[in-house]
């Protein structure tokens, strides 16, 4: 059985439904003049459908799988310690440290954490998605993120 994918998708679920029932607070507005709404509402339906997907494949192979402890494997607990610890970090430093430095930071701990071994991978990944985000949020949407202490 799949438990990571179960528990994702129940978490993503719920998370899927909060985020439609808030987003439903403010004004859709049309197809043509989007309001407030309408990419929140659109966002926590995507997240809903992508969530039942994940829960699907998960239950998929309950009734034909041996039933596997969660963080069964030596030092899982310690791995999910430190990735939430990491995140609270980040996530009080995200002001100072700014947007960029952080998703670098995020990511390439993260892949330490999950033990990818290739530090030229580690760096690539990092250095791709940092950039994507960049583009993504600063570039092509125009968003105010943090610039950091290296005003980039």
């Amino acid at each position: 059985m799949r438990y990571s994918e179960i528990i994702g998708g129940i978490f993503w679920l719920l998370f899927g439904i909060l985020f439609t029932i808030l987003a439903t607070g403010y004004q859709f507005g049309s197809v043509t003049q989007p309001g407030p709404g309408f990419l929140p509402l659109g966002v926590g339906l995507l997240i809903i459908a992508f969530s039942l997907i994940i829960l699907g494949q998960g239950l998929k192979f309950f009734k034909n799988r041996e039933a596997v402890v969660p963080f069964s494997k030596p030092g899982g607990l310690k791995k999910v310690a430190y990735t939430v610890l990491l995140l609270l970090v980040l996530g009080f430093l995200f002001e100072e440290v700014g947007l960029l430095v952080t998703v670098f930071l995020l990511l390439a701990i993260s892949m330490l954490v999950a033990e990818v071994k290739s530090w030229k991978r580690i760096i690539f990944v990092a250095l791709v998605t940092t950039l994507g985000v960049y583009i993504l949020f600063v570039l092509l949407l125009s968003q105010q993120l943090p610039r950091g202490f290296l005003s980039i």
